[in-house]
């Protein structure tokens, strides 16, 4: 194990250069020091064999080591021929680098403009944590403890922003960490994810669930202090993105990347390549999130605080209450709910309010009845329980909006037991929950049912 970085002897490589040995240092972890020269840029007579182009460079490395070595680091200088990026990702695979460190300049000498900078090549490439520094004093001040590294990390609730998350604790084997989570979201996409409106909801709301999410899943990952940034995007998440990180004061931007290639990357985009050219911080880091030097993420027993049940008055629907209640443990929440389905379609749900659910009778009168469901042991368990009436077209939709908007761990139903033409002409709720879920479903069926 060991960090490797790479240098081309200019200032902005000994910025990096720096940085490295200041971790090496903290961490107690062997630097390769590399250098790679590309043919390219060698003397044309220069032979197949060692010349004297080699040397020099050979020479003015060891002058670098041993200066790193006088400050009591393990320093292993290596030039190495070909493309900087290729190299750099090879030899960090044939030692099981920890981390690979660049600096932010650095161009293949040819055709540059379509394979791009080396240290976005050597983000899409690498099978381990990468580290692209601009400045170095945040890092030699954190290094030498005089404040803690402000670390901003890009969430979108991706398991690439998860992989970058559980890479925080390699960090602090360094110095404290200063944490702030961004996310960007999109207000249509959330919209219709939650089931809000806009002319009763607004942004305010929906940024109080998002942030309540971010919140849960921080905790679940082990990461309970952190500060939360949200902004509105568009499609375009780097510039956002970097607004946040640079509001937050942050020397750090930390994202996980998918390293996608080819049609896949056209389809589906890149947040990380695009802000290692434009973020303003010191440095970005990209972790990837396969790869055979990335540690496998723990199979981890979730933990059930939060359960949607939903109703629909019948004796089977009704039977998957007392389910719920036994998923939860002391102090979890039970959501007792039940969807009037609306005959009117809301085609403008982004300006129009949500359908009313009738005169407020008949609302009350439903909420009596849901109520008188509430098993008796929900309170000597120590179990709170919330009745929520839903409106919508589709029973099955609104129960998946309530269960993002509720923060639900698990949705639980019951099942009718349909098959064949009854199921083909009455359809069945549970199905379609099952099928467009993002949250686990848990479907009860009568013992009597096949």
């Amino acid at each position: 194990m060991a960090i490797i970085v790479g240098t081309d002897f200019s200032e902005h490589a000994q910025e990096a250069v720096r940085v490295a040995a200041a971790l090496a240092r903290k961490t107690g972890m062997p630097l390769s020091l590399v250098h790679v020269a590309e043919p390219g840029m060698l003397r044309r007579d220069w032979s197949s064999e060692r010349g004297g182009a080699i040397t020099d460079l050979e020479q003015r490395l060891e002058k670098e080591a041993a200066a790193l070595r006088g400050e009591g680091l393990s320093v292993e200088p290596r030039v190495l021929l070909g493309m900087p990026d290729e190299v750099l990702v090879a030899h960090a695979e044939h030692l099981r680098a920890r981390l690979i460190i660049t600096a932010a300049l650095g161009w293949r000498s040819e055709k540059r403009w379509r394979l791009g900078s080396v240290p976005a090549r050597v983000a899409q490439a690498a099978h381990c944590p990468f580290l692209m520094v601009r400045l170095a004093a945040p890092f030699l001040e954190w290094c030498q403890g005089q404040r803690p590294l402000r670390v901003t990390v890009g969430d979108d609730f991706s398991h690439s922003a998860e992989v970058a998350l559980r890479w925080l604790p390699e960090l602090r084997r360094a110095g404290p960490v200063e944490l702030t989570v961004a996310h960007v979201y999109n207000p249509a996409t959330e919209y219709g994810r939650l089931g809000l409106y806009r002319a009763s909801q607004g942004p305010p709301g929906i940024e109080s669930i998002l942030e309540r999410d971010l919140r849960e899943r921080l905790e679940r990952l082990g990461e309970p202090r952190a500060e939360f940034r949200l902004a509105l995007g568009y499609g375009n998440v780097v510039e956002p993105l970097g607004t946040l990180a640079q509001e937050a004061k942050a020397d750090l931007l930390l994202l996980g990347t998918h390293q996608r290639r080819g049609m896949r990357r056209m389809r589906h985009g890149s947040v990380s390549l695009p802000s290692l050219q434009v973020a303003p911080v010191a440095a970005v880091a990209c972790v990837p999130v396969e790869g055979p030097r990335q540690a496998a993420v723990p199979m981890e027993v979730p933990s059930i605080r939060r359960v949607l049940v939903s109703t629909d008055f019948s004796p089977l629907a009704n039977l998957a209450i007392p389910h719920a209640l036994s998923l939860l443990p002391r102090g979890g929440e039970l959501i007792l709910a039940h969807v009037i389905e609306s005959p009117l379609p809301v085609v403008y749900a982004d300006f129009w309010p949500a359908v009313a659910l009738g005169d407020a009778g008949d609302e009350a009168e439903v909420r009596r009845e849901l109520e008188a469901l509430i098993p008796r042991d929900a309170e000597r368990r120590g179990i709170t329980v919330r009745v929520e009436l839903l409106s919508g077209v589709h029973a099955a939709q609104s129960l998946c909006q309530a269960a993002e908007r509720f923060g639900a761990d698990i949705v639980c139903l019951g099942s009718h037991g349909r098959t064949g033409v009854s199921r083909a002409v009455l359809g069945s709720v549970a199905q379609e929950v099952v099928a467009r879920s993002r949250r686990p479903v848990l479907v009860v069926k009568h013992p009597a049912l096949p």
